[in-house]
């Protein structure tokens, strides 16, 4: 609940049981530990777009916009990762000298599959600029 105290203390309690379409002692209620419906969560996350951050922080989780763009998400960043662990397997003094090895393959395995992930959308976006427009 740790959100909703921070949209309480940025709008105010009246004006964020207003925002969220319910009254100050359901508002009290949902502090307390009842469950509020999706509806008032959606119009809570319009009304305070932190509301849900710790409760998905402690779940590992994060929400973001759509479009958002993330470090964690950076293809330029995520090819020089790639090609850094690609040039360490082919390295002369790795285990299979210039020869990738089977441990070198499957410890590269997350890495290589994150970028055929974002590849993969890449070439969506292509075919999504591509698609002809619909004509109504």
């Amino acid at each position: 609940m740790r959100g909703w105290a921070r949209a309480i203390d940025r709008m105010g309690k009246g004006a964020f049981a207003d925002a969220i379409e319910c009254s100050a002692q359901a508002l009290d209620k949902q502090l307390a530990g009842s469950m509020p419906s999706l509806e008032t969560l959606d119009r809570a996350l319009a009304a305070e777009p932190t509301i849900l951050d710790d409760w998905l922080a402690a779940r590992g989780k994060r929400l973001v916009d759509q479009d958002a763009t993330c470090d964690v998400d950076d293809m330029s960043l995520l090819i020089a990762r790639v090609m850094v662990m690609i040039q360490e397997a082919e390295h002369p003094e790795g285990p299979g000298g210039r020869t990738i090895v089977p441990q070198e393959y499957l410890s590269g395995e997350k890495i290589m599959r994150d970028l055929h992930a974002v590849t993969g959308q890449w070439l969506e976006r292509c075919s999504a600029i591509r698609r002809p427009r619909e004509v109504a």
